[in-house]
This record gives structure tokens, sequence and C-alpha cells, in this order.
């Protein structure tokens, strides 16, 4: 029988990124299914479009700000040689978990290399993450335009990640979502926006690291703390210096010591002095055990609720952009906190103190609205690979 593709974002040095591929693969495990996640270095690599357009458009859609950032950890990286190792160090322990990890398929080079590969294969699961962004959109890697018409196309949980589609993408849209033969997505308000345009009726399914519960999630692990002692952890991907200003009001008033994964998409001066402990020999395995060990966990990750989450931790989650930024993301973090009852966990840096330290760590009612949810996500998997199975 051939395999199940599985199209993610494994290979980009993100936790959630590559803990989601992780996952997806071990969906396929438990439904006993043969799969390969296809290799990638790049997706822009098959791109078949004008490239300086491509870039162009991202500049319209706001993507300048996240190539900045991108910019002054290469420059902090050339100014700062304890950075840059610090930086290396990181790099290799994502670069330790991909190679454990994964099961790939052979790397194609070209596009037409991979539409020739994709022949090998019985279906093709996009998901999760980010992967039809409007700039994800444009290179048209997770939009499976090089997979022919014939071999079925699924969406698993993939997020849009953004309120409206961009007037030069609505037609580009339309077409590749109307080729898929089955699509769930992870956000209510993406499922609004695929029937804006298309007319289909889409549901909405769990990341797919929400499908396997804290303790499922044990065995790529160490189940003693990392750290020694009680502590904050901060895993904070914005350059919001107020937020880690509350963060230091919070670490006042407890007395912890804060840990922080710090310089994560771009270099953030306000992180500098911040953190008591700043390890940099983390990949997806340690970042786990960070969360699961912590007192109290704040964040503006999307993954970093996520475990907090499932680990049912003293959380607390900021969002990254205004609401008025083109490139903001924050309609999956609240869709996740309305998913498990657990909106009032969004706070802001404004915050007073006192509701944060009343909040009770109150997870009842969580589990059961998880499960209805992992019931229904597991059905829908079922009925779009049925027989394949």
């Amino acid at each position: 029988m051939k395999p199940i593709g599985l199209v993610t974002c494994y290979f980009h040095h993100n936790y959630g990124s590559m803990l989601q591929a992780y996952a997806t693969e071990m969906i396929m495990r438990q439904m006993e299914l043969s799969y390969q996640t296809i290799a990638c270095r790049a997706p822009i690599d098959y791109m078949e479009e004008n490239k300086a357009l491509y870039i162009l458009k991202k500049l319209l859609i706001g993507d300048w700000k996240m190539r900045i950032g991108k910019m002054k950890i290469e420059q902090e990286k050339r100014r700062n040689s304890t950075f840059s190792k610090n930086w290396s160090v990181r790099d290799a322990a994502f670069n330790r978990f991909a190679e454990e990890s994964f099961h790939l398929s052979p790397l194609c080079k070209t596009r037409t290399e991979l539409t020739a590969m994709a022949k090998n294969y019985s279906a093709f699961i996009v998901g999760s993450d980010q992967l039809w962004r409007t700039d994800s959109v444009e290179h048209g890697y997770y939009t499976l335009e090089w997979v022919p018409d014939n071999i079925r196309k699924i969406a698993y949980s993939t997020s849009i990640g953004v309120k409206e589609i961009p007037w030069f993408q609505v037609k580009k849209n339309r077409r590749f979502m109307n080729r898929f033969d089955y699509i769930a997505l992870r956000e209510q308000s993406a499922c609004d926006l695929v029937y804006k345009l298309t007319g289909r009726k889409v549901q909405v399914v769990l990341d797919p690291t929400l499908l396997f519960t804290g303790e499922q999630w044990m065995h790529i692990q160490q189940v003693e703390p990392l750290p020694a002692g009680n502590y904050i952890f901060c895993y904070l991907l914005g350059n919001n210096p107020d937020q880690r200003a509350l963060i230091k009001r919070v670490q006042k008033k407890t007395g912890l010591k804060i840990v922080a994964l710090q310089h994560l998409d771009e270099y953030i001066p306000s992180d500098e002095d911040f953190a008591d402990e700043a390890p940099y020999n983390v990949g997806p395995r340690e970042f786990l055990n960070y969360i699961r060990n912590a007192d109290y966990v704040f964040t503006d990750s999307f993954h970093c609720s996520v475990f907090s989450i499932l680990y049912k931790k003293q959380f607390f989650t900021f969002s990254r952009f205004s609401e008025r930024a083109k490139q903001s993301t924050n309609t999956r973090i609240d869709n996740l906190l309305s998913l498990t009852g657990l909106s009032q966990r969004r706070i802001n840096a404004q915050s007073d103190l006192n509701p944060i330290f009343d909040m009770p760590c109150n997870y009842k009612g969580v589990d059961e609205r998880l499960d209805a949810l992992r019931q229904s996500s597991m059905d829908y998997l079922h009925t779009a690979l049925k027989g394949i199975e």
C-alpha cells in the first residue's frame, strides 16, 4: 500500500512547529497507517511564480516587521560571539530532535521532482500550524499545488492565522481550497473564511498536539525537572517590554526565579538581564519539561498555551500582536482559550496583579471538553482516510 504523505513545518526551529509535526506522526502511528513526512528545507524552493513579486506581496501583508526581526538576529550574531554561540547551541538541540524523531521521505530539489514523487503516495495531509497564512499561500507548497488532481488532499487543523484574506489572494485561495477533498481547520474564524470563499462548511478540529494528554507526551521527555527549585517560566516571542515588566512584578511578589527562553524570533533588547536563567540547550523535549514543572507560565505562544493546558499549569497568555497588526495571529489563541473555557487566562501588560494571584487553577470541565473534541477530530480523520486505512 502506498504511504500517506504528511506536509508539515517540521524543519522550522520553532517549538510549536516541531511538536505539532511530531504529533501528526503520532496520529499516524496510533491509526497504524503507513506514512512519511515530506522532506523539505524551504518551501520557497518549490515556488514557480516570480520570487521578487512574492517578496513584494510579503511586504504588502505586513511581513516586513518579521523580516527585520530576523535581520536583527543575524546582526547580533555577527556583533556578539556569545550570542552566536548560544544560538548555535539551540539550533543543535532542534536538529537533534528532528534527526531522532521524524520519518522522512527522500528530499526533492525541484518542483518537478516533488510532483513526480507525489505519485508514490495514496493521500496527502497538510497540517497543522499557520500553513495557510497569506505568505505561505504564495509559494504553493502547503496548498498542494504540486500534487496531481487524482490524489486525495486533506487539510487537518491547518491555520489561516489572519482574519481577512488580502484582495490579491482571493482567487488563489478559492482555487486551492476547492482542490482539497477534505478540509478541517483549527479556528472557527478560518472556517468562516473558507465558507466565504468556497461555500464549503468545514469543521473545527484540535491541533494535533491536543489530541494527546499530558501523560501521553511524557514519552519524549525526562521525568525529573530540568531547573532546580521553583520558577516562573517565560516563553515570549514578541518584542513587548511591558509584558516583561509585569512578570518582574510577579517575581517581586512571589520571590520565584524567572527561567526564560530568549531571542526566539528576533533579537529583543528587553530580554537581556530579564531572566535569572536563560538556557539555550533546549529542544522540543526540554521545552515540555520546562512548562510541566513551572509554578507559573507566561507566554504569547499558542503551543506554549496548549502544553500549559495539558499540564494544568497556572498560565497566562498575552497577545503577541496588536489587533490592528496585519500579521496578527491572535485569533488562534482566542479560539484555543474559548474551546477550553479558559478565556480568563488572556491578560495584558496593564493587568492588575491581584486577579492574577487570585485566579484559581481550575481545570474542571477542560478534560471533558478536550475529550469530546478529540473524538470529533479523530472521526474527521477516519472519514477523510476511509478506504486508505
